[in-house]
């Protein structure tokens, strides 16, 4: 008696592979999240000092080029008495323009600094990731500098997109496209292989085609990191500020009536304004410290995705390299052969 075997084989449907490929996806997102933070409050230190010029030189700037403009507003009257040369609209123009360049060369230089750390932690991350340490910083300043024009470029284009994303008619399709274009600065930064390296229009092209098929896992992600770093840690800091009433310090300090009406609409009390402003300012900066965990982030998706995007293009590339000889060359060849 002869004992058959029969190899069973396990199907699986369609649906049943996209159910565990988005939970793979799912699991990947959270997974990425977990690690950004982490490294984030691990490299924090070295992070903070590197985001102390590019956040609080702006501000700066903006505090010099104030003081020097309310001095100019109060001696002008003077300057127009006493010399001629100040009676002119241009010699005053000309003037408020010159006292502001101390100021304004501080913050145009921080704020460069500030958007090109996109790039640049993006690089720190890749490396950190192999070696575990963040170092030599100021290679990976000169990795974004050496091709400037194309990062102004990179961030000219998005400020055109955002520019459209203020329209409310466009909110959904902007939040479509910024999930689509959400790593267009690791592309920018990271990819040497597909010659997008450096080039503002091959990022956009290239973060599209790696964000199509994980838009859902994208926007889950996306969502995780702003609700941490543009709600849960702002939020915080301005609870801290509460409790040690540094609204009421401040109050006290500029010896206002904190229950001073100001005349603008809603009504708002000195002490209400002094805690909006308080608590915008952290925001602010609170926000902009947190850079890095976005960026380290992104960088980690990136990574995650960059696999499967290259095994695609390579499929591509040899599908398109297999030419299809004509018929009618064959056809000759058969003639000659004859």
């Amino acid at each position: 008696m002869k004992t058959v075997i029969v190899n069973t084989k396990k199907y699986v449907s369609k649906e049943r592979i996209a159910k565990l490929v988005e939970k793979s996806d799912i699991k990947n997102v959270f997974d990425v999240f977990k690690d950004g933070i982490k490294y984030y409050f691990k490299h924090f230190p070295t992070l903070a000092k590197y985001m102390s010029f590019p956040v609080f030189g702006q501000i700066l700037g903006l505090i010099i080029i104030a003081i020097t403009t309310t001095i100019f507003n109060s001696i002008l009257p003077n300057l127009i008495t006493k010399y001629e040369i100040f009676q002119t609209p241009t010699t005053i123009i000309s003037t408020a323009i010159i006292v502001t360049i101390p100021g304004l060369a501080i913050f145009l230089r921080a704020f460069w600094r500030y958007i090109a750390a996109y790039g640049t932690i993006s690089s720190m991350t890749a490396n950190m990731i192999k070696s575990g340490n963040i170092y030599d910083i100021s290679a990976h300043n000169e990795l974004i500098n050496r091709s400037a024009g194309q990062y102004i470029l990179l961030w000219l284009l998005l400020s055109v997109f955002g520019l459209f994303a203020i329209i409310p008619i466009f909110w959904v399709p902007a939040l479509i496209l910024f999930v689509y274009f959400v790593l267009i600065f690791q592309v920018f930064t990271l990819d040497e292989a597909h010659n997008s390296n450096g080039n503002a229009i091959a990022s956009f092209k290239q973060s599209y085609g790696m964000i199509k098929g994980h838009f859902f896992s994208t926007l889950l992600l996306l969502f995780l990191v702003w609700l941490v770093s543009y709600v849960a840690i702002p939020q915080i800091f301005n609870w801290c500020s509460s409790k040690i009433g540094l609204a009421s310090q401040i109050i006290s300090t500029l010896k206002m009536d904190p229950d001073f009406t100001i005349n603008v609409t809603p009504h708002l009390t000195a002490m209400k304004a002094v805690e909006l402003v308080i608590s915008t300012i952290i925001a602010t900066i609170v926000t902009m410290f947190t850079l890095p965990m976005r960026t380290i982030t992104w960088t980690l998706w990136y990574k995650k995705l960059a696999p499967k995007y290259n095994r695609e293009l390579k499929k591509a590339s040899k599908k398109s390299k297999v030419v299809k000889l004509d018929q009618r060359i064959l056809d000759r060849a058969m003639e000659d052969y004859d």
